[in-house]
């Protein structure tokens, strides 16, 4: 049976923060790296959490909270600082290493886009597909590569990019996967986002 890795990229230092952790902010009363690894888990993905910043303080809260979840999580440290790029090359080669046959890749800031998210896009991938969700119309994640492409993906990633100048090169052979009503393309990247984390869930993605 094809084995999904579910890498969640959450090594970043949050400069546009004020250097807040990410995967420390709360939404609904559970940390954001949490939330991520419940989603990967629920969508039948095995996680793997690539940190980096303040990385041991996000392991001691998620030990604390989330024990079950993270005994079935693989965790890749990073240094504390390091660019979109070095996340993706380290979670991609793990799981490579691991022999994983795909790579989902999540984004631990956006707690909007859960499990219902990934089982959709899980659900509409064909080998040798790259398969993205989209939301209103626009690009946004999860997205879903056969192991090879995501290690080609990995190789390009320059800064912060990620994977986006290999997406872009490959788009004729993508297959969109619509996410309206089952997930909101927001993300916690400037101050102005944290209000929405304090206000909670609004309506069905309450329930992911």
């Amino acid at each position: 049976m094809a084995r999904t890795v579910a890498v969640i990229l959450a090594a970043g230092a949050g400069r546009r923060l004020g250097g807040l952790s990410k995967p420390l902010l709360r939404w609904n009363g559970r940390t954001l790296s949490g939330l991520a690894m419940q989603a990967a888990h629920d969508a039948g993905t095995e996680p793997l959490l690539v940190l980096g910043h303040r990385s041991d303080e996000v392991l001691g809260t998620l030990r604390a909270e989330e024990a079950d979840l993270l005994s079935g999580t693989s965790v890749v440290h990073l240094q504390q600082s390091c660019a979109m790029a070095d996340s993706l090359q380290a979670g991609v080669h793990r799981a490579a290493e691991g022999a994983a046959d795909h790579v989902l890749l999540m984004l631990v800031d956006q707690p909007s886009i859960g499990a219902a998210a990934a089982r959709a896009v899980l659900a509409a991938h064909r080998r040798q597909r790259i398969t993205r969700g989209r939301i209103q119309g626009q690009p946004s994640h999860p997205v879903l590569l056969d192991t090879p492409d995501a290690l080609a993906a990995a190789a390009l990633a320059v800064g912060d990019e990620g994977a986006r100048r290999f997406l872009r090169q490959h788009e004729h052979r993508t297959t969109w996967v619509p996410l309206d009503g089952i997930a909101e393309a927001w993300d916690v990247d400037a101050p102005g986002d944290l209000k929405r984390l304090r206000g909670g869930a609004a309506g069905r993605c309450a329930a992911e």
